[in-house]
């Protein structure tokens, strides 16, 4: 006799084996006891860097992770830890039997979801622009000089004393972590610089050419909605500030944009809390929606 189908069975069999999962749980399920280090103290002017070593067989290999925070750091460590875990697709042959494929897609899926749901937790959805500053920002190994210059400018500050970027070394390690993802998702990699620069130039023309539209009319539950989420939607592509102060010992953030000729500034520990005031403040002043959505804390 068959067996009955149970409503919902293969969806809670998904979500039992794809629970959603920061970058440190994740890398402690592949490598449990795995030790962090911090190599750079944060403050005003520069981040905090967090490093962690990985063992596979007998060569050992650093990460490096930058965060406005030790924890955001940490978590970008890891996370740079995680990449090399991504595995090349093997070409089975037939009269050999199919090779293992050892990458851990359970544990990257777990923290692929993590991801999207903070993304959509923080108001970045469709055609939202990224953060005007970074969380934290993860550097895979053997970077040379250029490409640290580029991350240091990515971060918007200085990097400090910063240890571990090989200014002689090649590409080798980070090329083959492209090329690996690149394989899985069946694209070229972008190997030379000329290359780089090219595809480089061309999405500065088609950002300079496609302009996202705004909403036409206010959602019907803005209200409940995120304040960012409902800014972006009616003033894409809108440009903040951000500076960090100290006060009392403790960094705070200060996040400003001018919308329609008018200046609106939020103030929290973080930026994601300082850009919530700025929304919230903002939604009500231009389209007068008192929102009722509860920052996570």
């Amino acid at each position: 006799m068959k067996k009955k189908k149970v409503p919902g069975a293969k969806n809670l069999k998904i979500r039992r084996y794809v629970q959603p999962k920061n970058a440190v749980m994740c890398l402690n399920e592949l490598r449990p006891g795995v030790a962090y280090t911090t190599e750079q103290e944060g403050g005003v002017g520069q981040p905090f860097c967090i490093s962690v070593e990985i063992t596979n067989g007998n060569e050992t290999q650093k990460y490096r992770g930058f965060g406005s925070s030790k924890q955001l750091a940490k978590q970008a460590a890891a996370e740079a830890a995680l990449i090399s875990f991504v595995k090349p697709p093997v070409n089975s042959n037939p009269s050999e039997g199919p090779e293992e494929d050892k990458t851990p897609w359970a544990t990257l899926a777990s923290f692929a979801i993590y991801k999207l749901f903070n993304d959509w937790r923080e108001g970045r959805v469709g055609m939202c622009p990224p953060p005007a500053q970074p969380y934290g920002a993860a550097l895979p190994p053997e970077l040379t000089a250029s490409d640290a210059t580029g991350f240091q400018a990515f971060l918007g500050q200085s990097l400090g004393g910063a240890t571990g970027i090989k200014e002689d070394s090649a590409q080798g390690t980070t090329t083959a972590f492209t090329e690996a993802i690149c394989a899985h998702l069946g694209t070229r990699a972008l190997l030379t610089p000329a290359d780089a620069k090219e595809a480089n130039l061309a999405l500065q023309s088609t950002e300079a050419t496609k302009v996202p539209k705004p909403a036409k009319q206010m959602p019907e539950n803005a209200a409940a909605m995120h304040p960012v989420m409902v800014l972006h939607q009616m003033k894409p592509g809108l440009q903040y500030t951000v500076t960090q102060a100290t006060k009392e010992n403790k960094p705070y953030f200060t996040v400003s944009a001018d919308i329609d000729g008018k200046p609106f500034t939020g103030v929290g520990h973080n930026v994601k809390k300082a850009k919530f005031i700025l929304a919230k403040e903002a939604i009500q002043d231009l389209y007068g929606i008192d929102s009722t959505f509860e920052a996570p804390a």
